[in-house]
Parts: structure tokens; sequence; C-alpha cells
């Protein structure tokens, strides 16, 4: 059969009316030949639906206009036309962006490498170098375990903006630069990046008139009504800075240590704390600092209330404001708080002390960088060594906060006692400073009670006298945990016969890393879990005899090239399979 009339070479005629194909839009012509398929993409020039007469048919037909000719004009081959299949109806469809797939923060030696820097999926202006950011996600970098999302503190050191030009019409990004690699590595599609991040630290401010002043009277009193004052960490020798303002007739009278040598015209006064944590401002005599002027109400303080471990709140415990700021609409803390401390008891003094007045705030010897740390606030124990890490002499200072309060690297706690044990130390000296590292301690034990008593009593006090007697106040850095001692505790408790310890070993909560070289990590709860259950072996893997009669516990020293600080071992209630009492019947 030949052609009609109408056919031409830059036409087509649909075999209905199509009122979706537009000019302007594109047709896909596919021409079969046997197994062989051509396609073809056309422009179309113009649609229009008319009614049509040829090969002895008449029906509606979209007549389609292409700028070129779709095939041979000198051809006459109706078979051609019957094999071809017009696809129409064409919808522009933008172009998916190429999937990344690679995990963010992955260890590369490389200082490009995407440790240090994250690329955003849009442009993202007013982001300054310096500022401080939070990286939360799902940790990829832990075998066999899922689940795990971790924020960490980052600093932004630079901001690029650019596109990679291979790829045709790709948008203008962002790039974050951090100062430092990021301490893990995350599954990208569960990393998210807070940018708006302020410091805050515990405390809520109160303003209040504390009374009138009367220049007849000498050493003038006054107590805050809404104790506990709050303190916050500092780099200066007592590692505190009070948040306490005092303004007399609307000027500032500042605090001091002593009215003892002060001039009679000084504006300074004391604070002292007493027993139920009332905090009392005392003013001079006239002799020692200025007295007070004679006023009405003209005494005022400006200060904040609260202080000591409950500040050390949860990630995402924070979602309230007291009051909102313009422009803000939430709030949440993505890090957990650390470092808030509660004030020494009395048997902290009498320990803290002495050591005081060693140093005098000039840091000399090894001993003296760990009496200032001792004494520094926030800190419960401290141990300095002197250290070489195979370039250079150092002095190491092993810190656990005090009652073990968490203490975070970025922390200020962390920070303003380094800083102060460099301002008051040599200038020249090199300082590393690290939190301990913890060794549990794995007791089990069978126990003979004499006639007439009943086991839960009798357990219950061994128990407890094990927990109190190697617990975080009576153990100190380093310190080895003795067979004899485990054994002297437990037979003094009334009730107890005889006393069979069958495994007594010590679980560090850091090992070296075998992937990631030069660094060491945190053990998983199921590797923990694991090291309970199984037989104790040493470094050439054959079985110890258990119980071992010293658990050795590890100053600061170098392992496999890395200095580890000290350790510090101890019983948990926390980890009940870590201390097993049973009965001997």
């Amino acid at each position: 059969m030949s052609e009609a009339g109408d056919e031409d070479s830059d036409q087509l005629f649909l075999d209905n009316a199509y009122d979706g194909v537009l000019p302007g839009s594109y047709a896909l012509i596919e021409t079969r030949d046997g197994g062989t398929v051509e396609r073809l993409v056309m422009p179309i020039k113009s649609v229009q639906i008319r009614p049509r007469t040829a090969y002895g048919l008449s029906a509606k037909t979209t007549q389609l206009t292409f700028n070129d000719d779709w095939r041979d004009p000198q051809s006459n081959d109706m078979e051609l036309i019957r094999r071809s299949l017009v696809y129409t109806q064409s919808e522009p469809l933008k172009l998916a962006e190429r999937p990344i797939e690679q995990d963010i923060g992955f260890r590369d030696p490389d200082p490009d490498s995407t440790g240090k820097r994250i690329e955003l999926g849009e442009l993202y202006p007013g982001l300054e170098p310096g500022r401080w950011m939070v990286v939360s996600g799902e940790r990829s970098d832990i075998p066999g375990t899922s689940g795990v999302i971790v924020n960490e503190l980052v600093m932004l050191s630079s901001v690029e903006q650019g596109f990679d030009d291979t790829l045709p019409g790709d948008k203008t990004l962002s790039t974050l630069v951090f100062a430092n690699s990021l301490a893990y590595a995350y599954k990208r599609d569960t990393v998210k990046i807070y940018g708006n991040v302020v410091k805050a630290t515990h405390g809520e401010t109160r303003k209040e008139v504390l009374g009138s002043g009367d220049g007849a009277k000498a050493l003038q009193t006054f107590m805050l009504k809404q104790p506990p004052l709050t303190y916050v960490s500092a780099a200066n020798p007592a590692g505190v800075d009070s948040t306490l303002n005092v303004y007399v007739n609307d000027v500032q009278w500042h605090e001091t240590d002593s009215l003892a040598g002060l001039a009679s015209t000084e504006r300074k006064f004391i604070t002292k704390t007493d027993d139920d944590g009332k905090d009392t401002i005392i003013f001079g005599n006239g002799r020692d600092g200025a007295r007070l002027p004679t006023g009405i109400e003209n005494i005022k303080a400006e200060y904040r209330n609260g202080i000591g471990k409950p500040g050390n709140v949860k990630a995402g415990q924070i979602s309230l404001l007291t009051s909102r700021p313009l422009g803000v609409k939430e709030v949440i803390n993505p890090l957990p708080a650390n470092g808030g401390a509660d004030k020494e008891s009395r048997d902290q003094a009498r320990k803290n002390a002495p050591l005081a007045v060693k140093a005098l705030d000039r840091l000399v010897s090894v001993q003296d960088y760990e009496d200032f740390a001792r004494t520094f606030a926030g800190i419960g124990k401290a141990r300095a060594a002197e250290l070489s890490d195979g370039r250079r002499q150092l002095v190491h200072v092993t810190i656990a906060g005090a009652d073990d309060i968490p203490i975070d690297k970025n922390a200020d706690l962390y920070r303003n006692l380094r800083q102060a044990l460099l301002d008051f130390g040599d200038p020249l000296q090199i300082i590393r400073l690290e939190v301990r590292e913890l060794m549990l301690i794995v007791l089990e034990a069978r126990i003979r009670i004499l006639p007439d008593y009943l086991w839960e009593p009798v357990v219950t006090q061994v128990r407890a006298a094990l927990l109190d007697a190697f617990n975080f106040e009576r153990r100190e850095l380093g310190q080895d945990v003795l067979l004899s001692e485990v054994l002297s505790i437990m037979q003094a408790v009334r009730g107890v016969a005889y006393v069979d310890v069958d495994v007594l070993r010590g679980i560090p909560e850091k090992v070296v890393d075998a992937v990631h070289a030069g660094e060491r990590r945190l053990l998983t709860p199921g590797e923990i879990a694991d090291l309970i259950g199984q037989p104790l072996r040493d470094k050439d893997g054959n079985k110890i005899k258990e119980p071992v009669v010293r658990i050795a516990v590890n100053v600061a020293d170098t392992e496999e090239g890395l200095i580890r600080p000290a350790q510090l071992a101890l019983l948990t209630p926390d980890v009940p399979s870590t201390l097993i009492l049973n009965q001997i019947t």
C-alpha cells in the first residue's frame, strides 16, 4: 500500500485526538525493523487536531509538524509508518542530584577529607569562622552495632561557597570546614548540624534590694534571699568566679578575698557561706575597707542562684526558655551539660586545705601541678607524672571530676583548668590534660554465714561494705586492688563465717583501637558483657587462674606508643553482673 497524498516527511498523523500534545514539546519516534529498534527524539513545531480521511477511513487525528524530517523524504514506504510508535505529551523532569553514599567524618589522613569538611545541600550565607556548631547523627564506625546517636561540638574554621564545574547545572553550595576532624563517623542520612549554638551555664538570674546602708555601722552584713549563689568555672587558682554583683547608690562594689589590708576608701566586700548554703555579704569598717554610705534601700544585688550536680542535665532535657528573645522559635540542648559540682564537703575541705598552700599558685614541680589541679573547683582527684611522647618531655595530668562527674574536653571546666595550668606554671612547659579512665572491678564470691543468721541481711551488708570501700571517694587514681583487701572487707561483716572468692578481675573502659591507629576507643556494652563472661587470659592468650592476687591499676604511662591516662578502679551498682555474691549452703 502506498502513502496517502497528505503524508510528508516532516509530519506525523496520530491515531486519535490528543489534547495534551503541545507545540514546543517533544515526541519520541520508535521504529522497529525485526529485532532492530531505532529511536528518534523530535521537537514538535506545531500541533493540529482535525478530521482526516485516508486509507478508506475517516476519523479525528492529531497532526504533528516537526522542524526537520523524521524519515527519508524520497521514501514511499508505508510499512515504515506502520512500524513506528510515537510517545508524546513530554514533561520536563528535574535531574536528581548525584547520591553520595560515603559516611560523614570517615577517618582519613588527607586534611581535605570529610573528616574536617561537610558539603551542605544549599547555600547558607552568614556563617562566620570561629563559631561553635553541633554535629549530631548515628555512628557508623561501630561494627555490629546500630542506633547509636551521638552529638559532638566542633568549631567552624572556614566556609567555602562553590559548585562542581564538572556537573552541568550544579548549584552553588556551602562547605563547612572545621578546625579539627570529627571524632566519629556518621551515617550520612542521619546527620543534623546545629548552627545557632550559644553557650549556657547553670543558674537563674535574680535582682533584689538587700537593704539600706548605715554609715555609723562597721562591718555591715546582708544575706542573699535566694541561695545558693551560682559560681561558674574560671581559669584562676580557685577555679571559679562568682556571679554576684553588688551596687551601692548605683555604683558597683567589688568582691575580694579578705578585708584585711584594704584602704579605708576601697569599695570592696567579702562573702561567706554557712553550712546551710546561705551567703552573707560583709562590708568594711572604715579602716579595712570602706563603710557603706547611709541611704534608703540603696544596697542592691544582681546574681544567679542554683549550683551543683543538678546542672548536669541530659542531652535534650532543656526545651523551654523562661523568656523568649525575638526570633527564637524553640531551644534544645543536643549535648549533655557537664562540669557542674556540688560545694566541698567538710571532709573534702579538710583534705584539700593543706594542698592549697603548697604551690602558692606558682607551679614548679610535677607535684605542684597535681596539687593545683586537685584543689581546682570541680575536680575530685588528680595525678601528675612526667612522661615523654617520643619527641619531648611533658607533664601529664590525669583528672577526675568531683563525685566523678562527667568532664568533656570542650567543657569550661576542662578548658579553664588547662589554661590555669599554663598561666601559673612554666610557659614553656608542655602540658597534657586527660580525664581518668574507669576500670570496672568484677567480683564473684561465695559466702558462708554463721548459724542463726539470715542470708539476705548479711549479703546486703556485705554488698554495701564492698560498694562503700571501692567507691569514688575512697579510691585513688592508679591505686591497685588487692585480694586480701577484698577478703578483709567481706570477712569483717557480722554474720560471715568465711569467704571464697572465685573471680576477681578488672575491665578497662578503653582499649587501643585496632582500626584507627594512634587512638583509644571506648568498649561497647556488648564487649564489656563478653569480657565479664569470658575466662581471664594473659597477653599470649593463656588462661589465668582466678582470682588474681592483685588487679594492677595503671598510672599514666605509654602503651603501644600512646600515652594513656591513669585509671580509677571502682565497683559500681550500675552493672549488677560485676558483683555476684552466692551463699555456701
